[in-house]
């Protein structure tokens, strides 16, 4: 599948250096470089994949390919007083070695970062991911990125700058405007862009036992597919108690309105909410409300031990692809979690640089842990998540199991060409377990298997499943260098029949 350097790939340029410049400018500023540490390291990957199955075809139409992918890139790192951010990027070239797709090149990126440009007072958050995904849930599922032809290049990335100020001994008020924007340059998903106003006050021990808190939230989206804008408007008073040193007790009201369904529909926000925090490693949170939609709810539990970390989440809200790819639990999430990672970096800026660059080196196992749909609507999603983690001194097992139903929030009248359709329920269900042991300092082996079923349920009617289990070998090489050697068997069914693949894939990375 062939990625055209088109205005598409200039407008990803553009995100790009409109991330880096705040870097750029404070690097480049001699006051502020000397409180600056920046790490910049560029790599190169070449990563050869052998399968009987390049196209993730019936096993009639199935063909070999020997695939090479060459991946020069860079990594960033800062740290320091007004900056904290990382930042890894690569320029991949895909070439098909039997011709059973076009040669293609295409870029990763995957950053974040936190700019203070005001003495703790003015913010910048900026986030930016460039990644191939399986475009539809119901088409042959990708392993990795140059696989089947169910492939889509979604970009999101998002300017965040906000004001934030504290009065009395526990009020705060921040003021934040955020604009995204996200892309699969495909029919799945137009051109989205979103600007988002809000404004947070609140003051939780006002008394000492009693406290407050108001949130006002102004969102507008425009899709390209479409001249229809999308509005949100919410707004929420609460009230708190300390019922106890561990427990806080929330009530909520508020009001909200949209157009999802073409004509504004307004309705009010009534709900209750209760923090407990019996220990410092464990923590519990709950939240009903009465919404537009009917009852929506959250709930978290999170507990670590010395060597296990568990994540517990239910959820049933308003979302979007951009929203439910942040909010969805990653392996990203479950490696912050990890006890060992919270060992070796206590310090959160430096645990999320670590594991950052742990989920770039290993992008095809992150991919497992994304479940998003593609899709230009708001949806609901009502969604359970388990997860759990164990890290021992030459072992690590990670296991996360989901289970997800999305229905279209918007009307016939919005433009929805995706997984999602209007009078349809998605529903997706499925597993991922992976093991890490380590062999030698320099050597680990490492294993996964993943499992999951989707079907639409409703005016549609679809299904497919998919079950992938790889396993591999991966060593230090030199002092700069790395080796990986794996295997993999990934099957299933879906609009297109069964398919299987058998394959051997193998990487060098080398920094300098």
């Amino acid at each position: 599948m062939r990625v055209r350097a088109s205005g598409r790939s200039r407008q990803d340029a553009w995100r790009l250096a409109a991330l880096c410049a705040p870097l750029g400018l404070l690097v480049a500023s001699p006051a502020q470089a000397q409180q600056q540490t920046v790490r910049l390291a560029p790599f190169v990957r070449l990563t050869e994949t052998i399968t009987d199955n390049a196209g993730l075809r019936n096993d009639r139409e199935a063909k070999s390919d020997w695939i090479t992918q060459l991946s020069p890139g860079v990594s960033l790192e800062a740290r320091g007083a007004r900056l904290n951010g990382s930042l890894s990027m690569s320029l991949n070239a895909n070439h098909y070695g039997n011709n059973t797709s076009a040669d293609s090149t295409y870029l990763a990126l995957n950053g974040s970062g936190k700019l203070m440009a005001w003495e703790n007072r003015l913010y910048v958050d900026l986030t930016g991911s460039v990644s191939r995904m399986a475009s539809s849930l119901f088409d042959p599922r990708p392993a990795d990125s140059v696989t089947g032809s169910n492939l889509a290049q979604l970009s999101v990335f998002t300017v965040s700058p906000y004001f934030t100020t504290r009065f009395g001994s526990t009020g705060s008020v921040r003021l934040r405007y955020m604009m995204g924007i996200s892309d699969s340059g495909s029919a799945t998903m137009s051109r989205n862009n979103t600007q988002t106003w809000s404004f947070d006050a609140s003051d939780p021990r006002m008394t000492g036992f009693l406290g407050w808190g108001f949130s006002f939230m102004d969102r507008t989206s425009d899709s390209s597919a479409t001249s229809r804008q999308l509005k949100q408007q919410t707004t929420r008073l609460t009230g708190m108690a300390q019922a106890m040193p561990d427990l806080m007790l929330r009530l909520i009201v508020g009001a909200e309105s949209n157009n999802y369904r073409v004509s504004n529909q307004s309705s009010s926000i009534y709900g209750f909410g209760a923090d407990w925090t019996p220990t410092p490693r464990t923590r519990l949170s709950a939240t009903v409300e009465e919404r537009f939609f009917g009852t929506g709810h959250t709930f978290t539990a999170d507990h670590r031990s010395s060597q296990m970390a568990y994540r517990i989440s239910y959820g049933k809200d308003a979302s979007s692809t951009s929203s439910s790819m942040l909010s969805a639990m990653t392996l990203y999430e479950l490696l912050m979690m990890s006890p060992k990672n919270m060992a070796d970096y206590p310090d959160f800026a430096a645990r999320d640089a670590a594991v950052r660059q742990q989920v770039a080196s290993n992008p095809d196992a992150a991919r497992l842990y994304l479940q998003p749909v593609l899709t230009d609507a708001t949806f609901l999603d009502e969604r359970l998540q388990v997860g759990a983690t164990y890290s021992g001194p030459r072992n690590s097992l990670s296991l996360m199991a989901f289970m997800s139903d999305r229905e279209s929030l918007v009307d016939r009248n919005y433009a929805v060409s995706s997984d999602i359709r209007v009078g349809s329920t998605l529903r997706t269900t499925g597993m991922i377990a992976s093991l890490g042991h380590q062999l030698t300092p320099l050597t680990s082996l490492n294993a996964s298997f993943s499992t999951s079923r989707s079907r639409n349920e409703g005016s549609v009617n679809q299904s497919s499943q998919s079950k992938m289990l790889m396993a591999g070998l991966s060593t230090k090489l030199a002092p700069k260098a790395t080796g990986m050697l794996s295997a993999r068997r990934n099957q299933g069914t879906g609009s297109a029949g069964d398919y299987t693949e058998n394959a051997v894939f193998g990487n060098v990375v080398l920094q300098f």
